[in-house]
């Protein structure tokens, strides 16, 4: 029986949404669709709620009729919103978590992620860009222009994303060439000073079958925080990037898309964390430094920096021959990263880091597949991936004449097969059946320097491993009508074993997830209803935490090890009413039961707590998250005005694996709105929004480490307001 900690208010208000709303972000795309055209009577009788049309493996797929959990999140919605990166992606999205580390972002679907700092381990969370997989942490961090979709699968994938993941991913499409003449360029101004242009061109060019799409966009923003002892920003933005992309389509069997881009960041964002004062033990505090009463304000006395460029390039090739598609993807990705801290976070010269890191990797798939409208259809595949990824740690002690400086450079090579098949035996049944065999092999050259006032100890740590695994994963439809869809699935996740670039310690194994779903996913054109739910349930063993061994003495320095097992429950909803074509009613939460089933480990941090933390919940891990919204649409002579309004509720939740109540931040709620006007010929938009209009003062990030920094705090944006102009050719 599924129990979830919630009290019996919270179900009854959960279950009356249940049975008069439907899936958040579907209908709205619709909705950015018809801006701007007026509705005729029978329209306004007749309206009913739409789903949009994706095209996941190369082929159109209603979001209704895909057997798993997605939240699709289109362009318009997202700017509507203000979500403008993949750090802001956690507010819109229930059972989603983003956790940042300085340049790392570190997310978590359903309790499922990893925050493990090492260039020989990946995230469990996977992030992708048109179906290209981003293997490094310093990569998930992604601010969004000229998309199409944003799409955060939920569950293991071995099949249908080229690299497999354990617990999803976020997987974003941005916009690709067209056939005709367009561009458009908005403009953004809005708190603390934000700068922000959008644009893109796109050029068919004449007489010829190639058609050429070039975007790009820059940010500038003052800092959220400001550091009284330097007198400087914090927390600031200072971000360019730009895409270009040519499409050749010969014929209409062939399809060949090459991308290239770059991006840089400049700045200090989301590493600009306020110590604790009270709570843990902080090295820089305890030889005076000072923590200011404003949460906003700091006394760090190196300046925090981070640095991130990344070059990108793709080719996709799709081709259709008879009764078959072939599709080839290659990538070829670069990302530098370096980064300047303030460990303690004070005004003493206790503790800092300047760490450094970079990735390049190559990436080749090929997919054959049949069309899914025949009774027996299938998917193969193939999957390359080869990385060479660098990671450089330089924390410096000067108190203590201190400096510690592992560098560790790891070589990836890893290549799958995979395949599916699916069988329509009855008019209305369908089952799925698919495999995933994965091999991984690492190599590690690690080099540890620590320099004191007594000499220079040099360590080094030269191995190398393999891993392989067998992943299947099953799925049963039913589907009574167009507008239902019934379905149960069975999936093994699986993430690579590795290496830990930080300390020398031997290799880490693989972690496995066995994932069961069952779900509804239906539309009540009459009732002007859609409605989806569904219950999942994780077995998650061999997890990598970031901990001392288990028996280990008091005072054992962590390291990565397969040190638990955890079992995951929950429930996924999401609904839509719209009782009239101008005004709407959504509603997306996750309820989740996610503790751990065996874990014994000391916390280094309160070594006297008992260590058996069999029954304790996984870290970034709410028992609720919802998102409840309303829209409503006026008609005005030259255009639409549509008015938004969403309420994100987040519980509380503990930001280490050891459920320590110094790192927990309790539940809160974060309340935005918009006003978006879109001219009667599409030409002209515009758009108000507020975001975290009570100005909710809540952590995004707690980190605890004593006595090198003790616990230290990095808050989430204050209430921001931002006005964005733009026009479309």
């Amino acid at each position: 029986m599924l129990r979830l900690n919630l009290h019996a208010g919270w179900k009854i208000v959960f279950f009356l949404f249940i049975s008069c709303f439907a899936p958040q972000g579907i209908a709205n795309e619709s909705q950015a669709d018809d801006a701007g055209a007026a509705p005729s009577e029978s329209t306004e009788k007749q309206h009913k709620v739409r789903t949009i049309v994706i095209t996941p493996e190369g082929r159109p797929v209603d979001p209704q009729q895909t057997p798993k959990t997605v939240n699709y999140f289109s362009e318009q919605e997202l700017d509507r919103s203000g979500i403008a990166n993949t750090i802001d992606l956690q507010y819109k999205t229930p059972g989603f978590v983003f956790k940042t580390n300085a340049l790392l972002g570190q997310p978590y679907l359903r309790g499922v992620g990893s925050d493990i700092i090492s260039a020989g381990a990946e995230a469990s969370v996977a992030s992708f860009i048109d179906g290209v997989y981003l293997p490094r942490a310093f990569d998930s961090i992604i601010d969004f222009y000229d998309l199409q979709r944003v799409e955060v699968i939920k569950g293991p994938q071995g099949v249908h994303l080229g690299r497999n993941v354990v617990g999803g991913a976020v997987s974003i499409h941005t916009r690709d060439p067209e056939p005709y003449q367009s561009a458009y360029a908005d403009l953004l101004y809005g708190s603390y000073n934000k700068r922000q242009l959008h644009a893109a061109v796109n050029l068919p060019i004449t007489d010829s079958s190639l058609a050429f799409r070039l975007a790009g966009t820059t940010t500038r923003r003052e800092g959220y925080s400001e550091n009284i002892y330097l007198r400087e920003d914090a927390d600031d933005e200072n971000y360019y990037a730009m895409r270009a992309k040519l499409l050749y389509t010969p014929s209409p069997n062939l399809r060949l898309l090459l991308s290239a881009s770059h991006s840089r960041e400049d700045s200090s964002r989301a590493i600009a964390p306020q110590p604790d004062p009270d709570n843990g033990v902080n090295g820089g505090i305890l030889l005076g430094g000072v923590v200011p009463d404003n949460p906003r304000e700091l006394s760090a006395n190196v300046s925090p920096n981070l640095n991130v460029q990344s070059n990108r390039y793709s080719a996709r090739l799709n081709w259709k021959h008879d009764h078959m598609e072939f599709i080839s993807t290659t990538a070829w990705l670069q990302t530098q990263g370096a980064l300047a801290m303030d460990l303690d976070g004070v005004n003493t010269d206790y503790s800092a880091n300047y760490p450094e890191a970079d990735s390049n990797a190559f990436i080749q798939e090929f997919r054959l597949q049949s069309p899914a409208q025949k009774k027996l259809s299938w998917v193969s595949g193939l999957f390359l991936f080869n990385e060479k990824a660098r990671q450089m740690l330089d924390v410096r002690l000067p108190a203590s004449g201190v400096r510690s400086m592992p560098e560790g450079k790891v070589d990836t090579l890893s290549y799958a097969a995979f395949g599916q098949l699916a069988w329509r035996f009855r008019p209305h049944w369908q089952s799925k059946a698919g495999i995933r065999y994965s091999h991984d092999r690492r190599k590690l050259d690690l080099v540890k320097t620590v320099s004191k006032s007594t000499g220079v100890t040099i360590s080094t740590q030269n191995e190398e491993q393999s891993w392989q695994a067998v992943t299947p994963e099953f799925t049963l439809e039913y589907l009574p009508d167009a507008d239902k869809l019934y379905y149960a699935s069975a999936a093994r996740g699986y993430k690579a074993g590795g290496f830990n670039t930080s300390s020398i310690q031997p290799a880490f194994d693989p972690e496995y997830l066995w994932a069961y779903e069952t779900g509804i996913k239906s539309t009540l054109p009459e009732q002007h209803i859609q409605l989806n739910a569904a219950l999942f349930y994780y077995d998650y063993r061999d997890m990598q935490l970031r901990t001392p061994p288990r028996d280990a003495p008091v005072g054992t320095y962590p390291i990565v090890i397969n040190a638990a097992r955890s079992i995951i429950k929950g429930i996924d909803l999401g609904a839509r009413f719209q009782p009239k074509w101008n005004l709407g009613f959504s509603l997306a939460a996750t309820l989740l039961d996610a503790k751990f089933d065996d874990f014994v480990s000391v916390d280094p941090n309160n070594p006297n707590d008992n260590p058996d933390r069999a029954g304790k919940p996984l870290p970034q891990a709410p028992d609720i998250s919802v998102n409840l919204a309303t829209d409503y649409s006026w008609l005005l002579k030259d255009g639409k005005l549509t008015l938004n309004a969403e309420y994100r509720y987040q519980s509380s939740v503990y930001f280490n694996i050891y459920a320590d109540p110094q790192v927990k931040q309790n539940g809160y709620g974060l309340l935005n709105m918009s006003l978006d006007f879109e001219s009667r010929n599409t030409r002209w938009y515009a758009n108000l929004y507020g975001r975290n209009l009570t100005d909710e003062l809540y952590a995004q990030t707690i980190n605890r480490s004593d006595p090198l920094y003790g616990i230290k705090r990095y808050w989430g944006a204050p209430r921001t307001i931002g006005l964005r102009f733009g026009y479309r050719l």
